[in-house]
C-alpha cells in the first residue's frame, strides 16, 4: 500500500493485508466470486432463455431450458494480461442456435452442442442484428453497414461513409426493408496535466454529432437525422407503423423531453412533450422510457407530467394530439420498464408502492381498460419484465436481501409461482448469514429539514448493549438509489462488502441524498444548481442519525463512496472536517469543470460560464486544505466514467498541501471494480483502513 504523498506516484505496491478470522460464511474471497447475470432473452419458441453470466471478469453465454439448471454454451479462457473475457451482443438465430459477438468477430453456438465456432467472413464485426424473420442479418464492418442473407450467404454494403463514424444500435423494420442505426463521432483526447510530465498520458473519451440513421436494405442512400445532443435517442429508436421510428429526444439542458416519430424519409413530428424548469428527471431506474407495441400501432412511455411521479402512458403512434394519451398508473409510486405482450394488448411494468420507494413489484395492465393484475408481489426488487414470444410467461430480474441479482420466470397470470433460473452466490455463503436492510428516515441538516430516506444494515446477532463502529455509504450515479436488498447494477459489489462488514460488527447507513430517484420529482431534482450543497448536509445528518443509535459509537463513524459518491465523500470531509473518523474515496470527481459529461452536468449545474458560483461550490479540489480526516483513494486506470486524472489531480493537490493519505491504484481496472483480484485487494485494503481508524 502506498502511504503518504511522497511515494504516491513513484511506484505501485499491492500487498495482501492481514484480515480477521471470519465471523460467518461471508468472507472477502467469497463475495469477490459472486456472479452477475445480464441480458436475458427468450428463445423464438418460448421454451428457453439465453443470458450472459459474469464471474468476476470471465463472462460466458448460458442457456436455460424451461425449469432446468442453466447450461454453459461457452467457456472462453481469460486474457492472460487482463484476466477478462467478454461477450458482446447476443441473438437467437433459431430455436436451438445463437449468434454472438466476441473479439471483433461473430460466433455461432448450438444449444445441443456447446462448442462455439466463428462464423467465416465476419472478422472485424461487433455490432449486428437479425431481422424478425431471421432471414437477414445486418452488421457493421470497417465502419460501414452491411446486410447479408443468412441462408444464401450473400452480402451487400449499404453505407459508404467517408469519415469513419461510430455505428451502433442496428434495427430492422418489421418488413425487413429498412434498417435504423445510431451515428456519431468520437475520439480519445489526451488531457494536458502540466504537473504530470510527458511520460504518462491520460485520456478522456468525447462524442459528438449524434444522429439517428435510416437506410433502405434494397436500394437507396441513408438518411441522417440530427439530434439535439441531449442524449436518449441512440438506444431507444423503435419501429412503428408507417414504417417509422419512435424515439426519445432530450434537449441539451434536459429541461425538455420529446417523444418523436420520424418517417423513413426523415420527416419528424412530436408525439409527446415534457418540460421541467429544473431538468426532466425520470431517467434513472425506470428502464426503457419508450416502448413501441409489436403491431406498431401504439407507444407506451413513462412521464411525470402533472403528477411529479413517473407513470405509464399509452398513446396511438398515429395520434394527432397529446390528448389521445391515456395514463394507466396513478398514485405516489414509480412505474418503469414497460414491456408489451406479443398481441399488443397488455403491458408488464415494474413499480414501487406508495410509501415504499425501495422495492419494485410487477403488474400486467390491460391497455384497453387499464386494469392491473399483480404478477410478482413478493418483497424485493423485481423488475425488467419481458413477455415470452407466445405471451404466456414473463422473464424478469430480481434481487432481495437473501440473494444478489438473479433471473426468474413466471407464468403471466395472477397467483403464478415464480421460478428461479440462476444462483449467483458461491455455495459456501449461507443465506442465513446475510443481513436484511431496514428502511429508515432522518431529518437533513439543511434548513428545510427534509426527511432523508436511507437503509440501515446491522447484523441480527449484533450485541446492542455495546457501542460499535459505523460507516456511511454514499451511492454512485447521483440519480440512482438504494434498495432493500442487493443493488442490481454496477455497484452491487459494495452491497456485498457491506454484508461482510456487518458481520464484522460494523453498522452501515446508506442514504438516498437529494438527487436520488425513487421518491418523486421534487427529491430527484434536489441537486439542481446545488451539486454538493444540501446533498452534503443530507449525508452529515446521516452521521447525526447514527450517533443517535445507542449501539453506535459516535466517535467511530467512517464514510466511503464511489464515483459521484466519492465526490460527496470529499465534500463531506472538507465541509465537516471533524465529523467522520476516516474516509475512502473511490474514483470520485474533484473538478466538474474539467471534462465532465455535459449530459450530466449541464442539467444540474449549467455551465462554468453561465453558473460560475455553482461550479465553484462544487469544485472540491479547491478546498482540500480543509482536510483533516484520514483519507484512502481507490481508482482504476482504465476508468471510462470518471477518468483516472481526477485522482491524479487530487494526489497532486494533496501532496502540495502536505496532506497525508493512502492510495491504491489498480492497473487496467474499470470504474466499477469487476475482476476478482481487484475486488479482493480493494476490500482487504478497505477493511484494514476502517479497522485501523474505527476499531
Amino acid at each position: 500500500m502506498l502511504r503518504n504523498h511522497a511515494a504516491a506516484l513513484c511506484c505501485l505496491l499491492f500487498s495482501v493485508s492481514a484480515f480477521a478470522v471470519p465471523h460467518s460464511s461471508i468472507t472477502i474471497d467469497r463475495i469477490a466470486r459472486i456472479k452477475y447475470p445480464t441480458d436475458p432473452i427468450w428463445s423464438p419458441d418460448s421454451k428457453a432463455i439465453a443470458f450472459l453470466w459474469d464471474a468476476a471478469g470471465k463472462q460466458d453465454l448460458f442457456y436455460a431450458p424451461a425449469s432446468t439448471t442453466p447450461v454453459a454454451l461457452t467457456s472462453f479462457p481469460t486474457n492472460p494480461n487482463t484476466l477478462q473475457s467478454d461477450i458482446g451482443h447476443v441473438e437467437w438465430s433459431s430455436p436451438t442456435s445463437l449468434i454472438f459477438a466476441k473479439d471483433d468477430a461473430l460466433w455461432r453456438v448450438e444449444t445441443s452442442n456447446p462448442t462455439p465456432a466463428r462464423l467465416p467472413g465476419f472478422d472485424g464485426v461487433a455490432a449486428f442484428t437479425l431481422s424478425r424473420d431471421l432471414q437477414q442479418m445486418a452488421f457493421v464492418r470497417r465502419g460501414q453497414i452491411w446486410v447479408t442473407n443468412v441462408k444464401a450467404k450473400t452480402e451487400r454494403q449499404l453505407t459508404h461513409f467517408s469519415d469513419n463514424p461510430r455505428l451502433n444500435n442496428l434495427s430492422f423494420s418489421p418488413d425487413g426493408l429498412y434498417l435504423a442505426f445510431s451515428f456519431s463521432h468520437g475520439d480519445d483526447l489526451a488531457e494536458s496535466l502540466p504537473y504530470n510530465g510527458t511520460r504518462v498520458r491520460v485520456f478522456r473519451n468525447v462524442a459528438w454529432d449524434n444522429r439517428l440513421g435510416i437506410v433502405p436494405t434494397l436500394l437507396g442512400d441513408p438518411v441522417l437525422i440530427q439530434t439535439s445532443g441531449g442524449g436518449g435517442v441512440r438506444a431507444s429508436a423503435q419501429w412503428v407503423a408507417g414504417p417509422a421510428l419512435v424515439h426519445q429526444e432530450l434537449s441539451p439542458d434536459r429541461k425538455t423531453r420529446e417523444i418523436q416519430i420520424t418517417s423513413v424519409a426523415g420527416a419528424t413530428h412530436i408525439l409527446w412533450q415534457d418540460h421541467d424548469d429544473a431538468y426532466w428527471a425520470p431517467t434513472a431506474g425506470n428502464g426503457a422510457l419508450v416502448a413501441a407495441s409489436p403491431d406498431g400501432r401504439s407507444v407506451a412511455f413513462i412521464s411525470d407530467k402533472g403528477t411529479s411521479w413517473p407513470h405509464l402512458y399509452v398513446i396511438p403512434a398515429a395520434a394527432k394530439s397529446e390528448k389521445e394519451a391515456r395514463r394507466l398508473t396513478s398514485g405516489t409510486l414509480t412505474a418503469g420498464f414497460p414491456a408489451w405482450s406479443p398481441n399488443s394488448r397488455r403491458i408488464a411494468i415494474a413499480h414501487s408502492a406508495p410509501g415504499n420507494g425501495m422495492e419494485r413489484f410487477i403488474d400486467i395492465l390491460e391497455t384497453a381498460t387499464g386494469t392491473a393484475t399483480p404478477i410478482v408481489t413478493v418483497r424485493g426488487l423485481n423488475w425488467d419484465p419481458v413477455f415470452s414470444p407466445d405471451g404466456f410467461k414473463l422473464l424478469y430480474q430480481r434481487t432481495a436481501p437473501e440473494h444478489p441479482l438473479e433471473i426468474y420466470s413466471v407464468e403471466a397470470h395472477a397467483g403464478a409461482s415464480p421460478h428461479r433460473l440462476t444462483n449467483s452466490l458461491p455455495p459456501e455463503i449461507q443465506t442465513s448469514d446475510l443481513t436484511t436492510p431496514v428502511a429508515v428516515h432522518y431529518p437533513s441538516r439543511a434548513a428545510d429539514k427534509r426527511p432523508v430516506p436511507a437503509t440501515l444494515i446491522a447484523a441480527a446477532n449484533l450485541d446492542k448493549t455495546k457501542k460499535h463502529p459505523a460507516i456511511v455509504w454514499i451511492h454512485s450515479d447521483g440519480p440512482n438509489q438504494n434498495y432493500l436488498g442487493w443493488h442490481p447494477g454496477s455497484w452491487r459489489m459494495y452491497y456485498a462488502m457491506h454484508q461482510y462488514l456487518a458481520q464484522q460488527g460494523y453498522v452501515i447507513l446508506t442514504p438516498d441524498y437529494r438527487g436520488s430517484s425513487g421518491y418523486g420529482r421534487d427529491w430527484s431534482i434536489g441537486d439542481y444548481h446545488d451539486i454538493g450543497g444540501k446533498q452534503t448536509e443530507d449525508i452529515a445528518a446521516g452521521a447525526d442519525y447514527l450517533k443517535s443509535l445507542p449501539y453506535v459509537d459516535p466517535d467511530r463513524i467512517g464514510v466511503w463512496g464511489l464515483s459521484y459518491g466519492g465526490y460527496l465523500v470529499l465534500q463531506a470531509v472538507v465541509t465537516t472536517p471533524d465529523l467522520f473518523r476516516c474516509a475512502i474515496d473511490v474514483a470520485g470527481v474533484v473538478d466538474w469543470s474539467m471534462g465532465s459529461p455535459p449530459g450530466y452536468t449541464t442539467p444540474r449545474m449549467g455551465s462554468p460560464m453561465s453558473q460560475p458560483a455553482v461550479f465553484d461550490q462544487a469544485k472540491v479540489i479547491d478546498h482540500m486544505d480543509q482536510l483533516r480526516t484520514p483519507l484512502m483513494i481507490f481508482h482504476g486506470t482504465n476508468d471510462l466514467n470518471v477518468p483516472f486524472y481526477e485522482s491524479l489531480n487530487l494526489v497532486d493537490r494533496l501532496g502540495k498541501l502536505g496532506k497525508s493519505f493512502d492510495i491504491a491504484i489498480f492497473p487496467g481496472e474499470i470504474h466499477y471494480f469487476r475482476r476478482e483480484w481487484v475486488l479482493k485487494d480493494a476490500w482487504r485494503r478497505a477493511e484494514e483502513f476502517f479497522d485501523r481508524h474505527l476499531n
